[in-house]
């Protein structure tokens, strides 16, 4: 209790020696019958006190002399204005028990979001196989219709002095079919060539097609449904470029340009799986310990029940059967033709 004072003492003389520095003084009561203040107490506004030992609680570690000041004086500034505000707007709104009533639901609904992410962190299992996600793509296949078209392929820039186009073509075509980019890759370096490959990752047309000088008036639809290599000419420069594959609008989408997305959905299916569960657990455990009291016995029997172990919905259930070891590979777009 000694030391506590010893540190309380410390800290008032730091203080008001911060205080006196910037001109802030605080009342501590006259002969007149007002309210004489702790040695403590640095502000008040209606008879609510604010000690030193609230703001040091919310004050930054390190700060210097000057930025402890300034820091205080905000503080002090900041919390007579809310005092104020907040007895103001009793005053002036209509209905203070709305308010009352918001702030409440407010809070009770933010610790319940913090109760379900407790169990989500406990209990959700967060390894997501490539089965799981071909099982899912084949489950709900119609839900990933495109509704733009996407390719994947090769840009390559060349001066307009470039002349080996024979090789250049070549070894676009074959770093396309066989993923052997070392030609090619050669040939860039040479020549300093600019090359862009999208041929692992799936990317829409019109994304495509920024890396070429194409005109803004212009469609390019009929370019798409090409399989060799391609040229488009600028003032300075002559681009190169091969469409390896294609998904056209309104069809299923590549399986790997929409891993992503089903890895969110079955995290989320998951996430609220868990959230279903515990509460129907919470609901069960306290009918029985009789702390629920229901007039409806088919909604309190509701409550009491106990399903069966849960296991995956029929559809991908039976994807999952039907899927192969070598179907797995995400990134096998195959199967999507």
């Amino acid at each position: 209790m000694y030391l506590c004072e010893i540190i309380m003492r410390k800290l008032s003389y730091i203080l008001s020696i911060i205080f006196a520095a910037i001109a802030f003084s605080c009342t501590t009561g006259d002969n007149d019958g007002n309210k004489v203040y702790d040695e403590d107490v640095i502000a008040a506004v209606d008879g609510v006190e604010l000690r030193i030992a609230d703001v040091m609680r919310d004050m930054p570690t390190g700060m210097s002399g000057a930025d402890s000041a300034t820091f205080m004086r905000m503080y002090v500034d900041n919390w007579v204005l809310n005092r104020l505000k907040m007895k103001r707007a009793k005053e002036v709104l209509s209905s203070s028990d709305d308010i009352e009533r918001l702030v409440e639901g407010y809070r009770q609904s933010l610790m319940m979001r913090q109760l379900d992410q407790y169990y989500i962190d406990q209990m959700l299992d967060m390894e997501i196989t490539d089965k799981q996600i071909s099982a899912y793509y084949r489950a709900h296949s119609a839900a990933f219709k495109l509704d733009h078209n996407v390719v994947q392929g090769v840009v390559v820039k060349t001066p307009k002095s470039f002349r080996n186009i024979t090789t250049l073509t070549t070894a676009m075509r074959n770093s396309a079919k066989a993923e052997d980019w070392a030609e090619l890759d050669a040939m860039a370096e040479k020549h300093s060539l600019g090359v862009i490959n999208m041929t692992s990752q799936w990317v829409s047309y019109s994304d495509f097609l920024s890396n070429l000088p194409t005109e803004r008036s212009r469609s390019y639809n009929d370019l798409i449904s090409k399989s060799t290599v391609q040229q488009m000419s600028s003032d300075d420069a002559i681009f190169y470029f091969i469409i390896t594959d294609r998904a056209l609008k309104g069809e299923i989408a590549p399986l790997a340009s929409v891993e992503s997305d089903i890895r969110r959905r079955l995290y989320a299916e998951r996430r609220d799986q868990v959230v279903k569960e515990y509460e129907a657990e919470l609901k069960r455990e306290s009918v029985e310990e009789g702390r629920i009291m229901v007039r409806d016995e088919a909604l309190l029997k509701s409550m009491s029940y106990k399903p069966e172990a849960s296991e995956p919905a029929a559809t991908v259930r039976d994807a999952e059967e039907s899927i192969e070891e070598e179907d797995v590979v995400i990134t096998d777009t195959a199967s999507t033709k």
